[in-house]
């Protein structure tokens, strides 16, 4: 069925793990690609005693399938976040570099005793002949810093267009007793786009797809103080928005925005960069009053700008917030205000800065 509506299931498993293969019992979460000389597909495990791993099968059929061994493993030695076991192995074709180097990203989610659970990447290469991967750098590395919000990736080669997309499982992060009363737990991230930037690194991007859900241009201004940009946000209020903003700074050594916010301040939500630290970050301590919700805390991580302006990309869409700063990193993180006029927003600075440019939409619903 081209549109993948209606399916017919094989009478038997496809590959049946056996004691040898990877860490029994705990085999799972396919991910299959075709080549030109046939298909190939990775699947979660582990190796006893080293950690998790993505184990590697071919076939010329779909029907039946050859291990071909690990096709890359953790180091639990030098990394034990990596965990026992993986999920959800990702391999995505990345083009080549400027030296003409074919390359790809390896994304996995480690879980299990001791695993820190997010999703780390590899950019590398592929060993066709040993069915492998070889990775560029040897430290796992974050697409996203929000501490456990951003899960779960699948990911896709557009037929379209040729972008690889990612897309993932953006947690609740709530008590069971708060998702039992609100009648859902967690949902889908918003896609993105990964590519390959120039200086090697990785880019990450919201699709374009999602300009479509633009609704009413709140806001627009360019070249404004910290305190100007303030005057003209006072009547810019939402829990659905997509906001762009670039900020300049000045004597400001810690710089962002607050979101969520009340109009005393009593509830917010600070998003911000450490110029010091080069870290971007997400200031929960504040975002609210209730007692029995589990946002709090400082969480964050490592981003290098090289001395370019912080460029944020973010969308807020009720309890989701969704960040992208300068192409390198998301931040995804949730919110729960207990006040109903959280709705604010505010340019924060610990200096001063310059609000380069800035534009606030509202945000349809997709239906």
């Amino acid at each position: 069925d081209p549109d993948l509506v209606h399916w017919v299931k094989h009478p038997e498993p496809l590959i049946v793990q056996k004691k040898g293969i990877g860490l029994f019992g705990d085999f799972r979460d396919p991910f299959v690609w075709k080549d030109d000389d046939g298909w190939y597909a990775l699947v979660g495990s582990g190796i006893e005693g080293e950690g998790g791993a993505a184990l590697a099968f071919s076939s010329q059929d779909m029907l039946n399938w050859t291990y071909k061994g690990p096709f890359f493993k953790a180091d639990i030695e030098k990394f034990p976040y990596l965990g026992p076991i993986w999920e959800l192995p990702v391999f995505l074709p990345l083009g080549c570099d400027k030296q003409g180097v074919n390359k790809h990203l390896l994304l996995v989610s480690p879980v299990g005793e001791g695993a820190d659970v997010e999703v780390f990447y590899w950019i590398g290469q592929l060993d066709k002949q040993n069915l492998t991967f070889i990775h560029d750098q040897e430290e796992p590395q974050l697409i996203d810093v929000g501490d456990f919000h951003f899960t779960g990736p699948s990911g896709m080669v557009d037929p379209k267009t040729g972008r690889k997309i990612v897309f993932t499982i953006a947690q609740g992060d709530r008590t069971s007793e708060l998702e039992y009363q609100s009648g859902w737990a967690h949902n889908g991230g918003l896609p993105i786009s990964v590519y390959l930037r120039e200086d090697g690194r990785l880019g990450i991007e919201p699709i374009q797809e999602l300009q479509s859900l633009r609704g009413e241009k709140r806001l627009s201004l360019r070249d404004k103080s910290l305190s100007e940009a303030n005057v003209l946000l006072q009547d810019v209020q939402g829990d659905m928005l997509e906001i762009r903003l670039e900020m300049e700074p000045g004597s400001a050594k810690q710089f962002g925005i607050k979101i969520r916010r009340t109009p005393d301040g009593e509830e917010e939500t600070l998003l911000y960069y450490d110029l010091n630290q080069s870290m971007l970050l997400v200031d929960r301590s504040k975002t609210t009053l209730h007692p029995g919700e589990k946002c709090g805390g400082t969480q964050g991580g490592n981003l290098e700008l090289h001395g370019e302006n912080l460029k944020l990309h973010m969308y807020l869409d009720r309890s989701m917030v969704e960040a992208y700063a300068n192409g390198l990193k998301s931040l995804t993180t949730r919110v729960y205000p207990s006040r109903r006029d959280a709705l604010g927003i505010q340019i924060w600075g610990d200096g001063s800065l310059t609000v380069k440019s800035m534009q606030v939409w509202d945000m349809k619903p997709i239906w």
